[in-house]
């Protein structure tokens, strides 16, 4: 049976050890993703976490969290946004210090206009998040998620569940830091079983007592590359290249650190 409760809770412990921050600040900046689950959701908020979540997918996040201000200063408004024209996506795309990916832009803009129009029919898109009762059941979540895949453009595989997991529904994104990491612990076969790691994030969830939104940043921060001032980190552990096993404290979990110590 896997103790998810003592892999997460070494995975924490050696972050914090390895954080440049004072246990007071890592419990500062990192405590703000406990609290998240129960947040009221404004329209502005929920449009702001889908539109970075489109720039983020296929980029090194510390380049997109470089970028933020410059991305919100265009994308900040579903209103202002739905209403773009070809004028407006040439000069967002003449802008060199803009992230200039002209499918992302587009996709933001044709997202706009059907956010805007959710709004209009059900009063606030929070109203229409609340509409499936996805914290009801798996079931009516899977609902949730074919529904904003459907609707909305650059949602799909893995954007998807990293939007739910943002405005705080009860999944982790499978993304590739946090699939190496579940592959490495032998909770999955390949990193392509997004479902499954979905699924062992919510067993991580239950048995730690812990937010997922928490659960997730953790594990994501635990694997991924890049400086990270906003983190207090100079790189994570559980890296792709060049893993920082001799500091791990998951040794005892790891199928990958088994096999390279046989090799």
């Amino acid at each position: 049976m896997t103790n998810y409760k003592d892999i997460f809770e070494k995975v924490e412990n050696t972050l914090k050890q390895y954080s440049s921050f004072s246990k007071s600040e890592f419990d500062e900046q990192y405590g703000e993703f406990k609290k998240l689950k129960d947040k009221k959701w404004s329209d502005k908020e929920i449009f702001k976490r889908l539109t970075m979540i489109i720039f983020y997918s296929g980029f090194r996040a510390s380049v997109v969290e470089d970028k933020e201000q410059i991305i919100l200063n265009y994308f900040s408004d579903f209103k202002t946004v739905s209403e773009y024209t070809e004028e407006n996506v040439s000069y967002i795309l003449a802008d060199n210090t803009m992230i200039r990916n002209e499918r992302k832009i587009r996709s933001c803009i044709i997202n706009a206009v059907t956010f805007k129009g959710i709004v209009n029919i059900y009063g606030s898109f929070q109203n229409y998040l609340n509409s499936f009762e996805a914290e009801s059941s798996f079931e009516n979540l899977t609902m949730l998620k074919e529904e904003l895949e459907y609707r909305f453009k650059y949602l799909g595989g893995v954007t998807v569940y990293h939007f739910l997991t943002d405005i705080g529904f009860q999944v982790l994104k499978p993304d590739r830091v946090i699939s190496r990491i579940f592959k490495r612990l032998g909770l999955i076969e390949n990193e392509k079983q997004l479902l499954k790691t979905v699924i062992h994030g919510r067993k991580f969830a239950r048995d730690t007592q812990l937010p997922i939104r928490y659960i997730d940043i953790i594990l994501v921060k635990y694997g991924q590359e890049g400086v990270s001032k906003t983190f207090g980190l100079s790189n994570g552990i559980c890296l792709d290249n060049n893993p920082k096993c001799e500091i791990c404290k998951l040794k005892t979990y790891c199928d990958y650190f088994k096999t390279k110590i046989r090799a």
